[in-house]
């Protein structure tokens, strides 16, 4: 037995001399990855404490001041440009974004979810509000009557990752485009996802009118 154990020690230390710089190299590798994965954890709690405290400065900021629209304004600018990957940073940029819609500032509620698509986007970003993005954007583009620009927000979806909605709006553009047939086809795909039925009723009618 002890033989054995012998010989099984000899064999490890025997590995263990051939292959030393290839171990001592691979353990330095793993503490070197484990350091930086601390090391961005530790950065992107930083990061994201200080963009909650800025976000939360700028949705209590009092706009009937003088100086209350641009203090506003920086704090917005500071937390976008320095912390556009933070969630804060993209619920700013959609506030921003749908506050300037409903005003008819279509201008300010591009440029806002612009921002917001571009920093939701990407392997590593938000897929929930970069759908919002492109989403918003496509409707203000149809009522401006960018037709092009409206379908180019929503093209990227397949029919399987589309959910209705987006279904039942490119249905909107090709209507608006006159193009019935394709804005029939959308519309019936909207019908099939949507689940309640004041929704079902609302795209049948549109289809029908198409018909018509």
């Amino acid at each position: 037995m002890n033989e054995i154990i012998d010989n099984n020690f000899g064999a490890t230390k025997n590995f263990i001399n051939k292959y030393k710089n290839s171990i001592i190299i691979f353990i330095s590798l793993l503490v070197f990855i484990a350091a930086i994965f601390i090391f961005n954890s530790y950065n992107t709690k930083i990061s994201n404490e200080k963009a909650a405290a800025i976000y939360n400065q700028w949705i209590n900021q009092p706009i009937s001041l003088d100086e209350g629209p641009e203090t506003k304004d920086d704090l917005y600018n500071n937390l976008v440009n320095n912390y556009s990957s933070s969630g804060y940073a993209m619920m700013a940029m959609l506030s921003r974004g749908a506050d300037s819609a409903s005003k008819g500032d279509f201008e300010n509620a591009i440029n806002a979810f612009i921002l917001l698509r571009d920093a939701s986007g990407g392997f590593k970003g938000n897929k929930f509000f970069n759908k919002i993005s492109r989403i918003s954007l496509s409707r203000i583009y149809l009522e401006t009557e960018m037709y092009e620009e409206a379908f180019s927000q929503l093209s990227i979806y397949s029919e399987d990752a589309a959910n209705a909605y987006i279904h039942e709006l490119i249905g909107d553009i090709f209507a608006a485009q006159g193009k019935n047939k394709r804005s029939i086809e959308q519309y019936k795909l909207a019908n099939e996802k949507y689940s309640d039925q004041q929704s079902k009723s609302i795209v049948a009618m549109k289809i029908a009118d198409l018909k018509s």
